[in-house]
């Protein structure tokens, strides 16, 4: 959540890593069957309904500058629309910042200005678990954390049979990383279903690769 929210304990350690500003939001609407980009003075009624949006980050941790990332709007579920949050997000920060420079975190109330920091997510998603009743279901409340979120959006997407390398793109892994695998949860119920039953409906094969001295265990391949 690095790009998302600003550290409430900054490490002595410098990192590529740099927050989402306002400006680094781009929204598209559909016209005339073609995808057009919205100006940054476009009206909040055509802003709340954009069709896309794409998020460009300045650097970031696997060194990429520039990488952008688009989003489509979730029309059969608005509340969970990553546009219309996106819009939301802006809408807040244009009302009391003009320049564009303020951060995605960046909110303003009765007390002033103020960010999200990493603490007040952490906060948030312990709350959402323990509401969830996670401890029920054998979760215990303190592996839940920040990085749940980023591990739970590749999980989902992965069941969602997206392939590698879009997951690798919308988590902004750099290409050539594999890293985005130890995101994805080998434990899940759901990636070994069914597996033990479609191993023994397998009759035989054969190891045509054959063996270099009687030691080579891959000589002979049983099923």
């Amino acid at each position: 959540i690095g790009e998302y929210a600003t550290k409430t304990k900054r490490k002595k350690k410098r990192t590529r890593t740099r927050q989402f500003r306002e400006k680094d939001v781009t929204f598209f609407k559909i016209i005339n069957g073609r995808m057009c980009e919205l100006p940054r003075n476009a009206p909040e009624a055509d802003i709340v309904t954009a069709d896309a949006a794409t998020l460009r980050i300045s650097n970031q941790k696997n060194g990429h500058a520039g990488a952008c990332v688009s989003n489509w709007a979730n029309l059969k579920h608005p509340e969970r629309c990553p546009v219309r949050a996106l819009a939301r997000r802006v809408l807040h920060i244009r009302s009391h910042s003009k320049s564009g420079n303020a951060m995605l975190c960046a909110f303003w109330d009765k007390f002033g200005k103020g960010e999200v920091t990493d603490n007040m997510i952490r906060f948030a998603v312990k709350h959402a678990a323990a509401a969830l009743d996670y401890p029920s279901r054998g979760i215990k409340i303190e592996r839940v954390d920040t990085h749940s979120l980023r591990s739970g959006g590749a999980c989902a997407l992965s069941k969602a049979g997206r392939k590698p390398h879009e997951i690798m793109k919308m988590g902004r892994w750099a290409p050539n990383s594999l890293s985005f695998m130890e995101y994805i949860q080998e434990q899940l119920s759901s990636f070994s279903m069914g597996m033990s039953t479609e191993m023994s409906e397998i009759e035989v094969f054969t190891n045509m690769e054959g063996a270099v001295n009687g030691d080579d265990l891959r000589q002979a391949t049983i099923h």
